[in-house]
């Protein structure tokens, strides 16, 4: 699967023009298609969240010499990758840094507050639409309170556990994208994001 939708992109990237690709499932597919973008002269830019067809990367040419040379020897060296040939191998600490991110990069489009609360009045609407059910249908007022109250706590142990979970994976992919050279930028927007030096 992962390598179908690469050939995919490469038939794309023979035009020389920017390049986006969806619909893809995993995201170590979406990290063997940033890998793979990257040995054929392109540069990975962002992801995005769509939320009925999956990721959308988005790619765009490398104006580096280094980057044309390296993409020009690839294509001598595997002439047939687009339509089914061997592809250039891609190694386990670069599929991992592609993987940090496009996952903080994902992440990145909505942010912990905002989340969180929304989390929060979504809870709140539906666990007093359970009291209120609850007493519609002959349950004693105090024992429908007691009911969505126990509910009401429940999820949002659940909500701040998740959102617990999310931060400290948010933590682990940044110090992965430090760690390799990568420094946070903050867009117009209030987004996050990691970006190389050479892409300031």
């Amino acid at each position: 699967m992962g390598q179908r939708h690469v050939r995919k992109m490469l038939r794309k990237m023979a035009g020389g023009q920017p390049v986006e690709v969806e619909q893809v499932a995993t995201l170590r597919s979406l990290a063997l298609m940033a890998a793979v973008a990257e040995q054929f002269g392109y540069a990975y830019t962002d992801t995005r969240q769509r939320h009925r067809s999956g990721p959308q990367l988005f790619f765009v040419p490398d104006p580096r010499p280094q980057a044309r040379e390296r993409a020009e020897r690839n294509r001598v060296q595997y002439p047939d990758a687009s339509t089914g040939g061997a592809l250039p191998p891609v190694s386990a600490d670069v599929l991992e840094l592609f993987k940090a991110r496009i996952s903080y990069d994902l992440e990145g489009w909505s942010d912990d507050k905002q989340r969180t609360w929304f989390l929060y009045v979504v809870l709140t609407v539906l666990c007093t639409v359970l009291g209120v059910l609850l007493g519609l249908g002959g349950t004693s007022p105090t024992t429908a309170a007691a009911v969505a109250a126990v509910a009401w706590a429940a999820l949002m142990s659940v909500t701040l556990l998740l959102v617990s979970i999310r931060r400290r994976r948010r933590a682990k992919f940044a110090a992965i994208l430090e760690a390799a050279g990568f420094t946070q930028t903050t867009e117009q927007s209030g987004r996050e994001r990691y970006l190389p030096l050479t892409y300031q």
